[in-house]
């Protein structure tokens, strides 16, 4: 969110005041065609804005132009002007993660990626 605004202040936002505020995001692929837009949220976004890269993205937003949603690890090289919120009350997201291979007996490399991923999705 932008440090100044609506939210500003704030460490939470209710998901439900998300519905009409206007979203910035990144184009992806025709199967996922936009980052930065939570599935979870209800309605359709309203996107106002479109980056090429993910880091164009918190600089929209710092410059008041809309949000987005980025993972919290990043927090450390956000630019000044942005603020991290915790949204409560969205459902938990889904992720899939898939490995492919070529068939017959994996390399021991494989084998032990496959197994950190599955732990810990």
């Amino acid at each position: 969110m932008p440090s100044t605004g609506e939210f500003s202040g704030r460490t939470t936002v209710h998901v439900d005041e998300l519905v009409d505020v206007a979203r910035i995001a990144t184009p992806s692929s025709s199967s996922e065609p936009l980052l930065g837009v939570w599935p979870g949220l209800p309605g359709r976004p309203r996107i106002i804005r479109s980056a090429r890269d993910w880091l164009t993205e918190p600089q929209l937003v710092a410059g008041g132009f809309g949000v987005t949603t980025v993972p919290s690890g990043l927090s450390p090289v956000l630019p000044p002007g942005v603020s991290l919120l915790r949204v409560d009350g969205a459902p938990p997201g889904i992720r899939r993660v898939l490995v492919a291979r070529l068939p017959g007996h994996p390399a021991p490399a494989i084998t032990t990626v496959t197994r950190a991923i599955t732990s810990t999705a």
